[in-house]
């Protein structure tokens, strides 16, 4: 009975542990260039910098690990659509994977779904210097930077797709749309 407990108290332990992972820039640092392989979005087929084109727009990045590619949609066609409402905001989904051609295979076919045709997508190497320069954690499934004139306003971890989270989102983007 000891032993079980112990375990199950060590399951909980980890499984806290998990749901607090910390991961990316925080609030009121600067976000930086990079040049990731976009496949789809205002920069499809280049590796342009999406900050660097966009300046101090209002922007978000979702960096991408091992998230579901259903939670990844939702959050992506929530960006799609605020991008459809304001044409000074814009958009970008990260995908960090080991795999470029699956990457690109994945990003094609997302981009395809309905309700995803502004978002940008890109895809990088979990090496890319970029995931050290964004703090980017490869135990977070996702990493969300909501940001203007290049300083991050709110950030999320393992944001996940449903109407309370996505609601949150939201409001951060409208803060950020908002700001002078």
């Amino acid at each position: 009975m000891k032993r079980t407990l112990t375990f199950l108290g060590l399951g909980l332990v980890a499984a806290v542990a998990l749901a607090n992972v910390k991961s990316g820039l925080a609030v009121g640092e600067n976000i930086s260039a990079f040049h990731p392989n976009h496949v789809s979005g205002p920069l499809a087929n280049s590796t342009n910098c999406f900050p660097c084109t966009f300046k101090a727009r209002p922007q978000v990045q979702v960096w991408v690990n091992g998230d579901s590619m259903e939670n990844v949609a939702g959050i992506a066609k929530t960006l799609n659509s605020r991008m459809g409402k304001d044409d000074d905001f814009k958009a970008l989904v990260v995908m960090i994977s080991k795999d470029p051609a699956k990457a690109k295979e994945t990003l094609k076919a997302a981009a395809k779904m309905p309700g995803l045709d502004k978002v940008g997508m890109a895809y990088l190497a979990p090496d890319h210097e970029a995931v050290k320069a964004y703090k980017i954690n490869l135990q977070a499934k996702n990493t969300v930077f909501v940001y203007r004139n290049w300083q991050v306003t709110e950030k999320y971890v393992d944001l996940k797709a449903d109407d309370a989270q996505l609601g949150k989102l939201n409001a951060a983007i409208d803060k950020a749309v908002a700001m002078n």
